[in-house]
């Protein structure tokens, strides 16, 4: 059974992430998570009256979120029937990366799912600046997102982007290995080029790297860098039409360019199609 968290702020785009993640995992046994976090503002002075309105907000948004949760869960229960799937919703007070975090030890999570931009006014904050924020500070499982208004298609093309400089390993590569097999996609492996042509370690690496996917699937290429590391990947992937980019957030990362120009961050913000991101 494949546990996936998906965090909802009740937009649009939340209810997207979560339709396209049912869909992604479709033909697999699957526990979804719906996750709802609420956080009421602390009045700075102590007075009855303050700690009356305090408690009185909590409760307002403690049933809001209840209340929404439910409705998401009647919905899912009445018409997306899949013997293999299951539907959990939670509701949490306090920061959301922090109840992420809980949630993904606690419920053993394999990949979270989210959308990258929120509802409109106040909640806006919650996906926009926080879809990047749960990129940064989750380190146990990958993070998929999915574009405002993007609509479910299969993954024939995958883009996996990579400098090549570090090897790979199955159990690391397991998320994206995983869709490959369920859908049966190409997988493309993207070098942006910056200077002189592989070296040893590169092409070594490259070679396991894609011993790693089934025999056929996988193909090199390498595209000219165009300004920047991130408009480099996501020009090909729109040239090529592909259906998720994958990308590896490491300490080493491909990295330290990538995060001097903050690719992760402009990646996010700026993709047309899913993004996976995979902690390493």
């Amino acid at each position: 059974m494949k546990n996936i968290l998906i965090p909802t702020d009740f937009s649009d785009n939340a209810w997207d992430a979560l339709l396209y993640a049912i869909r992604l995992y479709d033909a697999v046994p699957a526990h979804f998570y719906i996750l709802h976090t609420y956080q009421a503002g602390t009045s700075r002075t102590s007075n009855r009256m303050s700690k009356y309105r305090d408690t009185h907000l909590h409760r307002v948004l403690k049933d809001e979120s209840e209340k929404g949760l439910k409705k998401i869960q009647r919905y899912l229960d009445e018409n997306l029937l899949n013997d293999d799937h299951k539907y959990q919703t939670i509701s949490q007070a306090g920061d959301l990366v922090f109840q992420i975090k809980q949630v993904v030890t606690n419920y053993n999570i394999d990949i979270i799912v989210m959308g990258t931009t929120g509802a409109t006014g106040a909640k806006e904050i919650f996906m926009g600046s926080n879809a990047v924020s749960v990129i940064n500070h989750i380190e146990l499982c990958p993070v998929l997102t999915v574009p405002k208004d993007y609509e479910f298609t299969e993954l024939k093309n995958i883009i996996f982007a990579t400098d090549l400089k570090r090897r790979f390993y199955s159990i690391e590569l397991f998320s994206l290995i995983e869709l490959q097999t369920i859908h049966e996609s190409n997988i493309c492996l993207l070098n942006v080029k910056e200077g002189d042509d592989l070296d040893k370690t590169k092409l070594h690496n490259l070679k396991d790297i894609k011993a790693l996917f089934k025999d056929g699937t996988v193909s090199f290429e390498q595209t000219e860098l165009d300004g920047k590391v991130a408009k480099s990947i996501m020009n090909f992937s729109k040239n090529h039409n592909s259906d998720l980019v994958c990308l590896v957030n490491s300490e080493k990362k491909f990295l330290k360019k990538l995060i001097e120009e903050a690719v992760i961050k402009k990646v996010s913000f700026h993709s047309a199609i899913p993004l996976l991101v995979i902690p390493i």
